[in-house]
């Protein structure tokens, strides 16, 4: 069985696969750094949210998208802010990295979940179909997580960057341990299940699709 350590140090390793880990653009919380930096670490969480709010605030009747006007205003931020620092605009800091990441990851959510409900991937997911539209239709201006579900979730996400944000420095062991759960998992699911999964499905539609006379 692994230690407490030995876990902290595959989850380091799992994390710095898809992330820089630069300490000073990192969550210092349990005594440990966070798997992935302030960013993505919002990203992650995000992503979280974003799908917890789907299974409770998205209209399971409609096909349109999620609305497009705040998901951008939701997402720009996270570009604005990257952008603005690669190009010397600005320094971002920890705090920006956070918020901005949460509210990408909250509003990419229910945007990849109706994405992956469109052709050529039309049809139900394995795991994530109960949270798909029944119908996607891009002009539908009854939207499937629609305007009111978004500012819930722009809410969440201030919520959680305060949350977050208390527990910085922090010497308290469980926090790290949930958010480290929360980002493995998420890094996991979204790049190691996720895209075979999605290969599996498209696959056997496909086959399906040949046998039909």
């Amino acid at each position: 069985m692994l230690s407490a350590e030995e876990i902290v140090k595959l989850f380091d390793f799992i994390g710095s696969l898809f992330c820089h880990q630069s300490p000073d653009r990192t969550l210092w919380i349990g005594g440990h750094y966070l798997p992935v930096c302030a960013r993505d670490t919002g990203v992650f969480i995000g992503l979280l949210s974003g799908y917890l709010l789907l299974i409770f605030l998205r209209n399971r009747e409609a096909g349109g998208p999620p609305d497009l006007y705040v998901s951008s205003a939701m997402t720009l931020p996270l570009w604005a802010d990257s952008f603005g620092q690669l190009f010397g605009f600005w320094t971002s800091t920890n705090d920006l990295r956070l918020i901005t990441g949460l509210l990408f990851g909250t509003a990419l959510a229910p945007l990849l979940i109706y994405a992956l409900s469109m052709s050529p991937l039309k049809g139900r997911v394995p795991i994530i179909g109960v949270l798909q539209p029944r119908i996607t239709i891009l002009d539908d201006k009854d939207s499937w997580f629609d305007v009111r579900a978004l500012f819930i979730g722009i809410i969440l996400s201030v919520i959680l960057f305060i949350a977050t944000r208390s527990i910085i420095g922090s010497g308290l062991s469980l926090p790290y341990w949930i958010l480290g759960i929360i980002i493995i998992g998420g890094i996991l699911w979204h790049f190691f299940v996720l895209p075979p999964m999605l290969l599996i499905a498209a696959f056997a539609r496909l086959l399906a699709r040949n046998k039909k006379p």
